[in-house]
């Protein structure tokens, strides 16, 4: 008599396959087609980083003081760092400016294409930043930050109609 139960069949590897194989296709799907869960699969996979997009320096106290700005792009949005120069060797953050929109962006300035400038765009002496971006609906943005010596903070402008780079 022959026995049937020490036999292996194709049939009896190939279901427990097939089943591990249609669950993973099913949980891969469920996560492209869920926002949240898709999101969090991209955050595991790429973590929190910085990149730093441009760097410019120069005088935006009009007081001679030499100021480093630099554009930053994390995974959620784009940042300006403000530095101030104490020395040849350190620099100490004065401001971090969150710009409205997480794309960045370029823009002619002196006939040079930059996504990051220092201007004089009021023409009263001192340099603004202007940091190019676009918004959700790929809209270009030209954001213009000046800085207020009493609040030792930046404030947003707008630049005028005149304005030319």
């Amino acid at each position: 008599m022959e026995s049937k139960k020490n036999t292996i069949s194709a049939e009896n590897l190939f279901s427990p396959f097939l089943g591990v194989l249609i669950f993973l296709a099913l949980l891969v799907t469920a996560t492209a087609v869920t926002p949240s869960w898709r999101q969090k699969v991209r955050d595991f996979f790429n973590p929190e980083q910085r990149k730093i997009l441009a760097k410019t320096s120069g005088d935006l106290t009009g007081e001679g003081l030499q100021i480093t700005v630099l554009k930053i792009k994390t995974r959620d949005h784009l940042v300006l760092e403000v530095y101030r120069a104490e020395s040849p060797d350190s620099l100490n953050l004065i401001a971090r400016v969150d710009l409205p929109e997480k794309r960045d962006a370029y823009f002619q300035l002196k006939g040079n294409a930059t996504n990051l400038g220092l201007v004089d765009v009021d023409n009263d002496g001192t340099l603004e930043i202007v940091a190019p971006s676009f918004d959700e609906q790929m809209i270009a943005r030209l954001n213009i930050y000046k800085f207020n010596p009493a609040t030792q903070s930046f404030d947003r402008l707008s630049a005028p109609a005149e304005t030319e780079f």
